[in-house]
């Protein structure tokens, strides 16, 4: 007999797209999936820049509570959004396969020969990109993905940085290029879906028995690494694990200087603290 889960998402046509992967997952194993649509503090400011919020999680926490307030079963979120700290009742249940991770640039030109103004709001984005072309002129630009490529047509800016998984998700193929994970390595877990759910129940084993083990040490390592740095979105960090050779890249810029680390394996305390004195 077909089981229902209600699984609370964000209004949005990416959400939505990501809800619809999951929902397809859940499919295979006789699972119905149904969506409880909400919307988030991140959404209703749509102005201030992300790093300047100060909240963590402010795209995932009233999906969060609506599972802890029984309105859903569990949450549907991309996973760079989830911070370290869930409520908690809660846990990341489900990592999906993850999509292309790399950056996409919206522009009739190419990134490194680009002068002007560039929409994005992500520290990553602009102190990794700034070292190879100093002539872009970052803006600060929010809204859902369908809404800053409509502010680019209109000229509110010239270009766009943007995740090459949301276009790849709402299969939207603006002009521009991807631009390469050396240039701009991406951010913890981008490309990944993650769902939140109680520790127990039927969400979490459920989940717990379709979970891929690729994904869930990419997603983990990464995770871990983030939580260890007890960093915000306010400083330039990428951290990349690879399952197949179990190795986990780590990369920091600021408007001078940039570092790439890598690591082999389990990542370790000392690993850490070259991690640390590389951003200090």
């Amino acid at each position: 007999m077909e089981r229902n889960l209600r699984i609370a998402t964000r209004g949005s046509r990416l959400a939505l797209a990501q809800f619809e992967i999951i929902s397809k997952i859940l499919r295979k194993v006789g699972i119905n999936a149904e969506p409880v649509i909400l919307k988030s503090h991140g959404e209703v400011d749509t102005v201030t820049p992300l790093y300047m919020i100060g909240e963590r999680g402010i795209f995932v926490r009233k999906l969060n509570d609506a599972v802890l307030e029984g309105k859903a079963d569990a949450a549907v979120h991309s996973a760079k959004d989830i911070p370290a700290e869930l409520q908690e009742e809660l846990r990341i249940v489900f990592f999906s396969d993850r999509g292309d991770p790399r950056d996409y640039f919206v522009g009739s030109s190419g990134f490194l020969s680009f002068k002007g103004s560039v929409g994005s709001g992500s520290i990553r984005r602009r102190m990794f990109l700034s070292l190879v072309n100093r002539n872009m002129k970052f803006i600060d630009i929010r809204g859902n993905i369908d809404t800053r490529i409509e502010k680019w047509k209109n000229g509110e800016v010239d270009s766009l940085i943007v995740a090459k998984v949301a276009l790849d998700r709402l299969n939207i193929f603006p002009p521009g290029e991807i631009i390469p994970e050396e240039i701009c390595p991406p951010d913890p877990n981008q490309g990944f879906i993650a769902v939140v759910a109680p520790k127990e129940g039927f969400a979490s084993r459920i989940f717990s028995k379709i979970q891929k083990e690729s994904s869930l040490w990419e997603a983990g390592r990464e995770r871990e690494i983030m939580n260890e740095l007890n960093l915000g979105c306010d400083k330039a960090i990428s951290i990349r694990a690879d399952y197949p050779s179990r190795k986990v890249k780590f990369s920091y810029a600021n408007e001078e200087r940039r570092v790439d680390l890598v690591f082999s394996g389990d990542v370790s305390s000392g690993d850490i603290k070259k991690m640390r004195d590389a951003i200090e």
